[in-house]
């Protein structure tokens, strides 16, 4: 299987950003590519910088067998990790005891809905087990658009807990919105889905 290469993913990405005024990015960690612990440590004392990406399923490993050191590093920095979560190198009840361990880090389990099986509950289930509530879904996954799946999300871990996300260019970026802008929730959680909660997560890395 093509496997993406996550060293020059970074420096694309920071040349990309540098270049473009009010864009942001994610510094990947792969931790068979030990080069991108440096890259990281760089690039997330940059202000464009907002946090850390995990794929596990790109880069071809397991994260149970490698999330200490991920979790270590993420504490040290204070870092937000977004990761994508619940294929079966990424499920999501496997970031579990590491979020549990290590409350410093805040941690975004991607795709809410996503499940190698098919169960669209993995997300929601995952962070109804952590402790510390540093744990957060993002919206950005075509199961989002399940009818009920974002309103019982909301329902089971709070509003303050789901984060809007697109997963541009998967999907088209307005069908994600109009997921949230039609869902049956009140104006304010909307709000917050779309916008407020991104705020009080990133604070002035979104400046």
């Amino acid at each position: 299987r093509f496997q993406a290469d996550s060293v020059a993913g970074n420096i694309e990405a920071a040349r990309v950003v540098a270049q473009t005024p009010g864009l942001k990015q994610y510094v990947v960690i792969d931790p068979l590519r030990p080069q991108t612990y440096a890259q990281a440590a760089e690039m997330l004392a940059q202000p464009q910088c907002v946090g850390i990406k995990l794929h596990p399923e790109e880069h071809g490993y397991v994260i149970r067998d490698h999330a200490r050191p991920i979790f270590e590093f993420a504490a040290r920095h204070r870092a937000i990790m977004l990761t994508h979560s619940s294929e079966k190198n990424s499920l999501a009840a496997d970031f579990v005891p590491w979020a549990n361990e290590f409350p410093e880090v805040r941690l975004i389990l991607a795709h809410i809905g996503c499940g190698w099986d098919g169960d669209l509950t993995h997300q929601v289930r995952a962070m109804q087990q952590t402790r510390h509530g540093n744990v957060f879904a993002d919206t950005s996954s075509a199961r989002s658009i399940t009818p009920g799946l974002i309103e019982w999300a909301v329902r089971e871990v709070g509003v303050d807990r789901v984060l809007f996300g697109t997963d541009t260019p998967l999907y088209h970026s307005a069908m994600q919105r109009t997921r949230i802008e039609q869902a049956d929730l009140p104006d304010d959680a909307k709000r917050q889905i779309l916008r407020d909660n991104a705020f009080r997560l990133f604070g002035a890395k979104l400046d």
